[in-house]
């Protein structure tokens, strides 16, 4: 599956779609009921994507299988949840959840990674559940725990090393 895959930035028209990766981003434990997806719309969601393109630093990358967008994963400096300082941008990234566990996430963050290193960046962070599965994949592309909570840890990731990501 993931040969099939192709990872690009996203266009401008497509960057409406970020709703619905937002709306994937949330993190719902087993059995959690549906979440409404207005929630999205929550100011302190919302901030992840209200204007994007239009702010310093707003970078967004797509997965794409047989000309369908599956997955996105993006950048923006902010106070969001993941917040570290004004240096450091915060990612989100989400996958369509028929297309999860098949390596497209990690292929996905990987090449942030890289453009963001290849852009002068020097860290990235993100907040991520403790009870997420993505945590894993974070920790194994090496991202680490800068503080937590008692629902979240905000995880940042150097960028000089990118070429040692497996």
């Amino acid at each position: 599956m993931s040969d099939k895959v192709r990872i690009r930035a996203i266009r401008t028209e497509e960057i409406p779609l970020l709703c619905d990766f937002l709306y994937e981003a949330i993190y719902r434990p087993p059995k959690w009921p549906t979440l409404p997806r207005t929630i999205i719309q929550h100011p302190s969601v919302w901030r992840y994507i209200k204007n994007f393109g239009e702010q310093r630093g707003d970078l967004a990358l797509v997965a794409e299988v047989d000309n369908m967008i599956i997955g996105a994963v993006w950048v923006r400096y902010m106070r969001g949840y993941g917040h570290i300082d004004e240096h450091t941008p915060e990612l989100s990234i989400a996958i369509y959840p028929a297309y999860r566990n098949k390596g497209i996430g990690s292929r996905l963050l990987v090449e942030m990674l890289r453009t963001l290193q290849e852009s002068g960046i020097t860290s990235v962070s993100l907040s991520v559940n403790k009870g997420n599965p993505a945590v894993t994949l974070y920790r194994r592309i090496g991202f680490h725990i800068h503080r937590e909570n008692d629902d979240e840890y905000i995880m940042v990731r150097a960028l000089q090393s990118i070429n040692r990501i497996q």
